[in-house]
């Protein structure tokens, strides 16, 4: 092989093997940038998209404060509500014991209204002098006028159907009267305004059907 064929040999090797170089150099490049992107890159892509704008973070906080205000706001009602309630119910205690505050006393001064009373059944039976009993008569009726305005009043009984809140049955009677009706009071019952101050005492109708039962049993 001449010199000149050796040389122009040489130059195509030459030229080969960097078109083999550059070939490798666009091989490695491609892999750069087509690969697919790894895990720690998709994360930081998903935080990017994650990541609010301002106008998004203002929104967020607004609705925040909106979700503040509004529990504010009923926690507030609650509290003004249980405080009129504590209003209302101070206002009612005050009321009832301005109303119901002399009830002891009143109560401690029922006894002597029943012995003026007895006095002037005492006093009838025994025909006492007319100008004593009339006297005591009027003692009573004013010491009751005097209970009167400050809201006693007696309880209704003979006559009345035998009602336990308002009556004390001390014993029955047969009689031809219809059962469980009050036929007589051993002592009168008051009431303070609309509070039962003192039960009345009564003797309560039996009827005869009834005692005969309770005959029988008894035998």
């Amino acid at each position: 092989m001449s010199g000149k064929n050796k040389h122009h040999s040489t130059e195509k090797e030459e030229k080969k093997n960097k078109a083999e170089d550059h070939s490798g150099i666009n091989v490695v490049i491609g892999d750069d940038q087509g690969t697919p992107p790894t895990n720690a890159k998709k994360e930081e892509r998903a935080e990017e998209v994650k990541e609010l704008s301002p106008v998004e973070k203002l929104k967020v906080k607004l609705e925040e404060k909106t979700r503040e205000s509004s529990e504010y706001l009923d926690k507030w009602i609650r509290l003004q509500a249980e405080f009129e309630n504590y209003k209302k119910r101070i206002q009612r205690e005050k009321t009832d014991q301005m109303k119901f505050g002399n009830e002891m006393l009143l109560k401690a001064l029922l006894p002597v209204l029943d012995n003026l009373e007895r006095a002037i059944e005492h006093g009838k039976s025994a025909k006492e002098p007319a100008p004593l009993l009339s006297g005591v008569e009027i003692t009573q009726r004013q010491f009751f006028n005097a209970l009167e305005k400050f809201g006693v009043k007696p309880v209704p009984s003979v006559g009345e159907v035998f009602n336990p809140e308002k009556h004390e049955a001390v014993s029955q009677i047969e009689n031809d009267h219809e059962s469980n009706r009050v036929v007589s009071e051993v002592q009168k019952g008051y009431f303070f305004h609309e509070r039962l101050l003192r039960p009345a005492k009564v003797i309560v109708s039996k009827g005869k059907s009834e005692a005969g039962e309770e005959k029988k049993a008894e035998a």
